[in-house]
């Protein structure tokens, strides 16, 4: 996984997924770099790349511009987009030409709904209806995005059939093994082998900060049996910490993908304040970053 640049936008900082991004395909993942967010001392905590709206906080104005700056970094417009009302849930949405369009006068009202409040990304049918955490589409010219501040995002791409997906994991959903249901979805879609996919894992919160309960672990390991835990570092009289990257790479080996078509990158959100936004760290003070993946 590369830091990216880009002549036309300088300032921004995105690190590729060399194994997937081609002349046919651009798969990101964004950093807090490059955008237009946090100008005001109050609102310096979104400096600047900030890809979420929270009311009272960032503008919708601001969030327009930071995605039209990703999109069209990547070949593509902020009308390509296509975003999630997260929830942390293992389900997954069809992303087609109804559920693209952001940030236009006729969506722009989409932010008024209580539903909607939490979700930068609206369209008609997440905004207004059920969460969810995971894209998939074979529609070329679809710009596919989930959001995280220390989640584990997962870009997926099926070359062969030509077929992307795009997946946000915390604990919730790499319990419910949210990357393996996509691959699984995708090969019911568009007769996908896990064998051809290529997979991107961004950058997340890493085992060194994230400290979970013992009751999370015992939660993992009554679903998943005793081997899940080689993802959690036990030492005795302290609380356990977790390592969800591998523990979702591992997932997606399980569901067929080979090893080798795996790039996981090995940056912590929480200790590289300077490169990210994490929740961990700064609670609900912070923006979000995101994950891109298009087929052009």
């Amino acid at each position: 996984m590369i830091l990216s640049e880009n002549k036309d936008f300088p300032q921004l900082k995105l690190f590729a997924a060399d194994n997937i991004c081609s002349n046919e395909v651009a798969a990101v993942f964004t950093t807090r770099n490059g955008g237009v967010s946090g100008e005001l001392p109050e609102t310096a905590y979104l400096k600047s790349m900030n890809l979420q709206l929270t009311p009272g906080e960032d503008t919708y104005n601001n969030l327009a511009e930071n995605y039209k700056i990703i999109a069209s970094s990547l070949g593509f417009a902020a009308e390509d987009v296509v975003g999630l009302h997260q929830e942390h849930t293992d389900r997954i949405i069809i992303a087609d030409k109804e559920t693209c369009g952001l940030f236009t006068a006729t969506n722009k009202k989409n932010f008024e709904p209580p539903s909607a409040v939490h979700c930068p990304l609206i369209t008609d049918r997440c905004a207004l209806g059920e969460g969810a955490d995971a894209l998939v589409t074979n529609i070329r010219g679809l710009l596919l995005s989930v959001r995280t501040a220390d989640c584990v995002p997962v870009l997926l791409y099926d070359a062969k059939n030509g077929a992307i997906g795009a997946v946000h994991a915390g604990w919730r959903g790499t319990f419910l093994q949210i990357a393996a249901k996509t691959i699984r979805r995708m090969t019911a879609l568009y007769s996908t082998s896990p064998a051809d996919v290529k997979a991107a894992i961004g950058p997340a919160i890493g085992a060194c900060c994230y400290e979970v309960g013992e009751d999370l672990h015992e939660k993992f390991r009554k679903e998943h049996g005793k081997s899940i835990d080689v993802f959690f570092r036990i030492k005795k009289g302290k609380k356990p910490h977790c390592d969800l990257s591998a523990m979702n790479k591992s997932f997606l080996i399980e569901a067929g993908i080979p090893e080798n078509g795996i790039d996981m990158s090995e940056l912590c959100t929480m200790c590289n304040p300077d490169l990210f936004f994490s929740h961990r760290r700064s609670g609900l003070k912070r923006g979000s970053m995101a994950a891109f993946i298009g087929m052009r």
